[in-house]
């Protein structure tokens, strides 16, 4: 494998392992982030939704304060002329937005409802009885079958209501924000009091309203069971009769809001829910608000998307850059070795050179040495044979010199061999680098 090869392959794995880490680390600090800004978002959404609904308490009680004190109310009262009374308390109830309004005398006998039906006595109703002591109340309540029944309003909350097996349980009580205030004459002598409110099943004013200011969906439950919703089935039909599976006896039911993942109308929704109590501080019921997870999911997957598209570009870009750079360090590497190969094929051929002036120096000192041995015989004294063998002695004597240089010169020249045999080897390792291979 070369090395151009080589270092692309781990450019490249490291751009891809740093990709992969930063994708997930991205991910999963932006699903954190994001579920904690939903939980935000779902927190506020239901404390406005607890605002829309003690808005509607209050205004429950500022209308049955206000009636309570009307002077037509009160001469009907006085006078007992009930059909009257009736008509007023009906349009009243009409024009107020109220499911019911009813008007008993001093003992909690009924003297007229405005929604007709039949008379009786509501002396046993803590509220009613609160009011005839001179005090104005109001609360969430649960409105019992037989109450419901005598106010009219025992077919809008009665309902089968299914649980996430499709088990059936028929409910015939109902949630309703109520008010009673005492009515009295001019001498503040108590006539009676006047009782109403709004049943919240199937009464879907307060929660379209909610839901229109402040978006997300919302739902009233009348104890774990939803009784009115915005919440949407496939359909289009409204999540209504059902059991929230959210619900949290041990939370809720103690009167801790909850908050977590809920599935209705087959959408997952990050919810809260939050206790409602009535005045004894007793939880009847829940309010539910609540964001599609998918808005949460979307913005994950497509930040996730956006940054792995980013993350590619940015690695063709790099990448772009690199191979370039990889390729003129591989031809870099490329020439030196064959630089390096080349002085050590020219170092090899002046060894061989030095080992062949070696020999001939060799030779030399022979022929010298043989030269004097032949003056050496001739003898005489003739004085050119002298003079022979005077410069014959000299020769050999500087032939010593230089046998000895170059005894020296050989030694040096081992030397060089194994510098040669290093530079050979060197060469032939950075060829194999480069091109993967030795040549």
């Amino acid at each position: 494998m070369s090395l151009r090869v080589r270092l692309l392959g781990t450019i490249i794995g490291a751009m891809v392992l740093f990709f992969i880490i930063s994708v997930v680390a991205a991910r999963l600090t932006l699903t954190k982030d994001l579920m904690d800004r939903g939980r935000t978002e779902v927190t506020n959404g239901s404390n406005a939704f607890s605002g829309y609904w003690d808005a509607r308490k209050d205004q429950i009680r500022l209308l049955i304060a206000q009636d309570a004190v009307a002077d037509a109310l009160r001469k009907s009262l006085q006078s007992g002329n009930a059909a009257a009374l009736q008509d007023q308390l009906s349009n009243i109830a009409r024009t107020s937005g109220l499911s019911f309004l009813t008007v008993v005398d001093a003992n909690g006998k009924i003297v007229a409802r405005g929604n007709g039906g039949q008379g009786g006595s509501l002396a046993k109703n803590p509220y009613v009885q609160r009011a005839l002591t001179g005090e104005t109340v109001s609360t969430a309540a649960t409105m019992s079958a037989d109450e419901l029944q005598g106010e009219g309003l025992a077919q809008q909350a009665e309902a089968d209501v299914k649980d996430g097996n499709n088990a059936i349980e028929h409910v015939k009580d109902g949630l309703a924000i109520v008010a009673a205030a005492p009515m009295s004459d001019q001498n503040e002598r108590t006539l009676g009091a006047i009782y109403g409110g709004v049943l919240m099943n199937h009464f879907y004013d307060l929660v379209d309203q909610s839901t229109h200011s402040l978006g997300g969906q919302t739902a009233v439950l009348d104890g774990n069971a939803i009784v009115s919703s915005t919440i949407s089935m496939p359909d289009g039909t409204r999540v209504v009769d059902s059991l929230a599976s959210a619900y949290d006896t041990q939370k809720v039911g103690g009167g801790t809001p909850w908050v977590g993942s809920d599935m209705q109308g087959g959408t997952q929704y990050l919810a809260r829910l939050d206790p409602i109590a009535d005045d004894q501080n007793r939880v009847i019921g829940a309010r539910w608000y609540g964001i599609p997870m998918a808005q949460i999911t979307g913005i994950i997957n497509h930040m996730t998307e956006t940054f792995m598209l980013w993350g590619l570009l940015a690695m063709i870009v790099a990448l772009l850059v690199a191979v370039p750079i990889v390729q003129r360090l591989s031809n870099a590497i490329a020439r030196r070795s064959e630089q390096v190969n080349a002085a050590a094929k020219e170092l090899g051929v002046t060894i061989v050179g030095g080992e062949v002036s070696g020999d001939h120096v060799a030779a030399t000192k022979a022929a010298v040495e043989r030269a004097g041995k032949i003056i050496g015989e001739l003898g005489g004294s003739d004085s050119k044979v002298a003079e022979l063998k005077a410069v014959n002695d000299e020769l050999q004597g500087d032939m010593i010199v230089i046998d000895t240089l170059s005894q020296e010169m050989s030694g040096r020249l081992q030397q060089a061999v194994t510098r040669v045999n290093e530079l050979s080897d060197v060469a032939a390792g950075l060829d194999k680098l480069v091109h993967g291979s030795s040549k």
